[in-house]
């Protein structure tokens, strides 16, 4: 684990009590089937960290089993290949967990998980999670129905790289952050939008053709930028133009 997580900041101290644990495993995703009363036992056995920006949580081929839970800022999961560039798999928001892989195989870390933003996270420990997943029924259906989603996305993924041109994947991209974000009278508001070179990272283009994408919506009136804002004045209209590209229609 990287020296910029720690448990013991007054940043991470202030957000320790229980009452803040019992909210932040209330409101994951990782324990959304099971009771309050089950929730409530697991509060004394999670550790709070907190994580610079720029910090790896996670490293690829590490051991551990560990599941982490996002309670507040933004991850990116992501590979180096060894001429140094960077694939990216995903984001993951406040709710969203990781490290599910590892503790299911208990084969190294698949992947390296870094904070884009100051964050805090929840540690469900190695010996917590394998005996919640050998005796919390609930626990173990949130984590196969996030599997079975995440094989979904990956195979979409496969697709796009294979048979989708970059502007259209950089749509695509979009549209998926416009979902995340929350999508209200066909406009979306993403508050700090991804840079051009993680846009780039997570479409699989390079950051000049993500800009030259961009700048093209832009001209269209189909985005407006300002700042870190993006803003997607008009989703359907960038569906469409995900439709007159070749890709499949994106699931809203």
């Amino acid at each position: 684990m990287d020296s910029s997580v720690t448990a013991s900041t007054p940043h991470a101290a202030a957000y320790g009590d229980n009452a803040f644990r019992l909210q932040a495993l209330t409101d994951s995703r990782l324990l959304r089937h099971m009771s309050p009363a089950e929730i409530e036992a697991l509060v004394p056995r999670v550790e709070i960290l907190s994580v610079r920006r720029g910090a790896r949580l996670v490293q690829r081929h590490d051991p551990g089993g560990a599941v982490y839970i996002v309670i507040s800022g933004l991850l990116l999961v992501n590979q180096y290949a060894r001429s140094g560039r960077e694939v990216g798999y995903r984001r993951l928001q406040p709710s969203s967990y990781f490290g599910e892989i590892a503790a299911i195989d208990r084969l190294p870390r698949s992947a390296n998980v870094t904070a884009l933003t100051e964050s805090i996270v929840g540690r469900l420990p190695e010996p917590l999670v394998a005996e919640l997943m050998a005796g919390a029924p609930n626990f173990t259906r949130a984590v196969l129905e996030d599997l079975a989603a995440m094989v979904r996305a990956l195979s979409s993924r496969v697709f796009e790289l294979n048979a989708v041109s970059a502007p259209c994947r950089v749509q695509m991209e979009l549209v998926r952050l416009a979902t995340e974000a929350g999508i209200e009278e066909n406009q979306a508001v993403l508050a700090k939008a991804p840079t051009h070179a993680e846009i780039a990272v997570l479409a699989g283009a390079q950051r000049e053709a993500v800009t030259r994408e961009l700048n093209r919506l832009e001209a269209r009136r189909l985005i407006a930028k300002q700042g870190r804002t993006l803003t997607i004045l008009n989703v359907d209209g960038l569906v469409e133009e995900i439709e007159r590209l070749g890709g499949d229609e994106p699931e809203l």
